[in-house]
């Protein structure tokens, strides 16, 4: 199947999210000239699928991701899509601080920093949109919370006024956290205004007993979420979950349902979710996982999962 993506509206702004996104994280696992070419022909197959939301930060590859990014976005019309970043980890290009551990294979010459006061969230901020070329973003994310030490509490005693700030100056639409635990996202939505979620660990098919709480917190306060991770990072295929993925296969094959649509489509079930972030390195991956999203899927599918124990309930689901 093909024709545009479909898009969800956010409850707050009316900001319009393909529910495909593309994140950049795993273009840090391609080196040199040849990696820049490959993370072009990505984002121009994404564009050609109708993904219209890219996702970037400085910690992917110190630099390189939002490079890469821009450059593929450089002469698209501003307008057509959104853009979002994040704050919370510097770089910086003197090698002056302690860095935080790179998890990443390639990367620019710069050792990222976890900095959450007001200036450098500021900073971290303004110098990646200097090193996309892009002189906007729709979005900023607080980030690195579970890799900075004191990172969560940082964040919220210095880092949240600052990130406020932001959109209260109209440099962005919208601010939010990066989350990779259900913890961390209520912490921040109980304490702070913000008006979208990364979830980025614990809202996947994989991983979801926790997420109830927090979808319920989202959709009193009209927050939209990203679905980030819906392959769990990839443990999903790992030989350790190899009993939980043969139950899906045997049920998506009773349905005729692909195991990408089942995974790419559990957090689409949930009306707060405004898309599905995912990244990938693979040029031909794009059109396969965008065919994916629109893949009918049954609600007797869902069910069946329900029943047979492979999913948890979740509010609105």
């Amino acid at each position: 199947m093909s024709g545009p993506l479909p898009t969800r509206r956010h409850p707050r702004t009316g900001a319009r999210f393909t529910t495909l996104s593309l994140g950049t994280s795993r273009w840090s696992d391609l080196d040199g000239a040849a990696g820049d070419e490959t993370c072009r022909a990505v984002a121009d197959a994404a564009w050609a699928a109708g993904i219209r939301y890219f996702d970037t930060a400085p910690y992917y590859g110190s630099g390189l991701c939002e490079r890469r990014l821009g450059a593929a976005l450089a002469w698209k019309e501003r307008g057509e899509f959104l853009l979002s970043t994040k704050v919370g980890v510097d770089l910086d290009p003197f090698h002056r601080r302690p860095g935080v551990t790179r998890h990443y294979p390639f990367h620019a010459d710069f050792t990222p920093v976890c900095d959450y006061s007001a200036g450098g969230i500021r900073h971290a901020f303004e110098t990646s949109l200097h090193r996309m070329g892009i002189p906007s973003a729709d979005i900023a994310y607080m980030h690195g919370l579970s890799i900075c030490d004191g990172g969560l509490e940082a964040s919220l005693n210095t880092g949240a006024p600052e990130l406020l700030k932001l959109r209260d100056e109209g440099l962005v639409s919208l601010v939010g956290v990066g989350a990779n635990t259900p913890d961390i996202a209520m912490a921040w939505i109980e304490r702070y205004d913000i008006d979208i979620l990364l979830f980025a660990g614990g809202f996947s098919l994989a991983d979801h007993a926790a997420a109830g709480p927090v979808i319920a917190a989202c959709r009193s306060r009209n927050i939209g979420i990203i679905a980030a991770s819906p392959f769990g990072n990839g443990g999903w295929f790992g030989a350790g979950n190899a009993a939980p993925r043969r139950r899906l296969l045997d049920l998506c094959a009773e349905f005729s349902v692909s195991e990408t649509a089942a995974l790419i489509q559990f957090g689409l079930r949930v009306p707060e979710t405004l898309s599905v972030l995912w990244s990938t390195k693979d040029p031909a991956k794009v059109a396969a996982t965008a065919a994916a999203l629109r893949e009918p899927v049954p609600a007797a599918f869902w069910q069946a999962c329900l029943d047979r124990g492979l999913i948890h309930p979740l509010p609105g689901a």
